[in-house]
């Protein structure tokens, strides 16, 4: 990318002071940025800048966010800058950080206890281990949500020498510790030990430090309110010990992950620090008034947040008598063809249903599927489930319906993803003769209209079959795969899939869209019909103290603020304190 092409691009912020300051800010830097803000056109021209201006080769950027779904969209953004060179850049998911840029490079050397080949448990072997863990402390076989517990306090007291640690629940941390020492002897480490392990290096050892300063100088991070202690402690030494420049970005109020960990003063606490200069993205460019002023009072503390053009917008309050499925039916019946008929421009895939579970989510798609109306789902009852091996996949259908020519997905991206998934390959020779079946199969198979059946055979024959055969930690994927490919099959639900149609889930206009609130975060719609809104549901009854219920406002914040135009709230009989607050707002 050409100087003067991403200064012509900059030029678009200086309309908007958060974003220019945002732009300008040459020190560290914490930028609180609310819906539609434009967050992520700011710091992806930023980071356009800092590679243009202050990293010179072989220094590299890296940039960090939480899930892959905000990789691909910032490498997305980014390869429209120009930005392609992933040897000036690295676009990681946090999990992804630590493996290959702490944990490999350097925990062996630090002493740390780490299997040797580094090896991932599937997410089958972590559980058994875990419940193998629970009942060699507790005598008994755990419940079915044993673990959301034990997650939280590994997640959020990662110091076992710490006093916190220590004053905790004694046969809970004595579980943690026996599930840790399992996969040890597995030789295995799980996503969590991944971000633990890159903590414990980069807290205790300074020559880490130096070298990741030396490497990167510059970390960007994304959706830092998502990430959670440990990255965050990470980032503060890096900064104020290693002289690492910290870029953070993230909205406090749609802190939903709390479960995961994910706690929304951290940023806060980023932001407050004398070492980091603290930025404001006021202007919503997605949402209009309306929808901005009743979000605001969902929350203790509202974001002085405004509307970038004045549209007025439409949110109603809808009491229907009925169950989610009844609510889905009115949505359908009445709502749906009334908002395309005032809209002749919006077609199904501007409208999101948003809901708290898949159970609601299957009640949606049952009244969808009796009135012919194709749908996507994105929850735990959709049929293609999200999991390590189906994002590879969805990337290499990208790259072959069109991305190895506009850049949206690279071949070198596709085989880092590749690299991940075959942690048995011990050196860079027999991964590089690994990966020539799959590039040969790619470079072959690049049209978007080959049926998915054929594709995923392909697929497996060249590439994918060895690869299962040779690394036990996918048996997991395994069963994914077959499960995909046989619905896939003729007369099954996706045998009319294509490997565009793979490759476009939840983009297609013609379906409308059904995800679950924590899902929907970061898309947004024309508009947005959320169900089962009742008192006791929403906030859920389970929520009792203050941070679950100030949580559970804050999930709700995130659903309204999704749409752009037109909100649609709907329960049963009796509303909930939260549909309260927002019918007293727009009254």
């Amino acid at each position: 990318m050409s100087s003067a092409a991403y200064v012509e691009e900059a030029e678009e912020l200086r309309e908007n002071e958060g974003q220019w300051q945002a732009y300008e800010s040459e020190e560290n830097c914490a930028i609180l940025a609310g819906p539609g803000s434009g967050k992520t056109k700011t710091i992806t021209i930023k980071i356009a800048r800092i590679l243009e201006e202050d990293i010179r080769r072989p220094q590299r950027l890296a940039c960090i966010t939480y899930s892959n779904e905000c990789v691909r969209e910032l490498r997305g953004r980014l390869n429209s800058l120009g930005v392609d060179d992933r040897s000036r850049i690295l676009v990681s998911t946090i999990h992804s950080f630590a493996l290959t840029e702490i944990v490999m490079p350097y925990a062996a050397m630090a002493g740390i206890s780490v299997p040797n080949p580094i090896a991932v448990a599937a997410p089958s072997k972590s559980e058994e281990l875990f419940k193998q863990a629970y009942h060699t402390i507790k005598g008994v076989p755990p419940g079915k949500w044993f673990r959301m517990s034990l997650d939280r306090l590994r997640r959020t007291v990662p110091d076992k020498s710490s006093a916190e640690w220590k004053a905790s629940d004694a046969q809970q941390t004595a579980i943690i510790e026996e599930y840790e020492r399992l996969l040890l002897d597995e030789g295995l480490i799980d996503f969590d030990g991944l971000v633990l392990v890159g903590l414990q290096a980069i807290e205790g050892f300074e020559w880490v430090r130096k070298c990741l300063r030396s490497k990167f100088p510059v970390i960007v991070i994304d959706e830092y309110q998502d990430l959670g202690l440990p990255l965050h402690q990470m980032m503060c030494k890096m900064m104020v010990e290693a002289g690492v420049r910290i870029i953070a970005v993230g909205d406090p109020d749609q802190s939903i992950y709390g479960f995961t960990g994910a706690k929304p003063s951290l940023l806060r606490d980023l932001y407050s620090m004398p070492q980091v200069e603290g930025i404001h993205l006021k202007l919503n460019y997605r949402c209009a008034t309306q929808i901005i002023d009743a979000s605001k009072a969902l929350l203790n503390e509202p974001p002085d947040s405004e509307s970038h053009d004045g549209r007025q917008g439409v949110i109603t309050i809808h009491e229907v008598g009925e169950n989610v499925e009844g609510q889905a039916r009115y949505a359908l019946d009445e709502l749906v063809p009334k908002m395309l008929e005032d809209h002749p421009d919006w077609q199904l895939g501007d409208i999101a249903f948003l809901y708290r579970t898949f159970r609601e989510g299957s009640s949606i798609a049952k009244a969808a599927e009796e009135r012919g109306l194709r749908y996507f789902r994105l929850d735990n009852g959709a049929l293609i489930k999200r999991t390590r091996l189906i994002e590879f996949l969805t990337d290499a259908a990208v790259w072959c319906t069109g991305g190895w020519q506009t850049g949206s997905v690279t071949l070198r991206q596709i085989l880092k993803s590749w690299r991940l998934l075959r942690p048995g390959l011990k050196n860079e020779a027999s991964a590089l003769t690994a990966r020539v079946p799959l590039i040969r199969c790619l470079f072959e198979n690049r049209d978007g209209s080959i049926p998915l059946n054929k594709w995923i055979g392909l697929l497996y024959t060249s590439a994918l079959k060895e690869a299962f055969e040779a690394e036990p930690g996918l048996a997991d994927e395994y069963e994914t795969l077959k499960n995909l490919y046989a619905l896939t099959k003729e007369g099954k639900p996706l045998e009319h899939f294509t490997v565009d149609i793979f490759a476009n889930q939840g983009r297609s206009k013609d379906q409308i869209n059904l995800i679950t609130l924590h899902s929907s975060k970061g898309l947004e719609f024309q508009a947005v019909v959320m169900v089962g809104l009742e008192l006791g549901d929403f906030p859920s009854q389970y929520a009792t103290d203050d941070d679950e219920i100030e949580e559970e406002a804050r999930l709700f914040y995130v659903g309204v603020t999704r749409a752009k135009s037109e909100v649609h709230l709907l329960y049963a009989h009796t509303e909930s304190p939260l549909l309260t607050a927002i019918r007293e707002a727009t009254a």
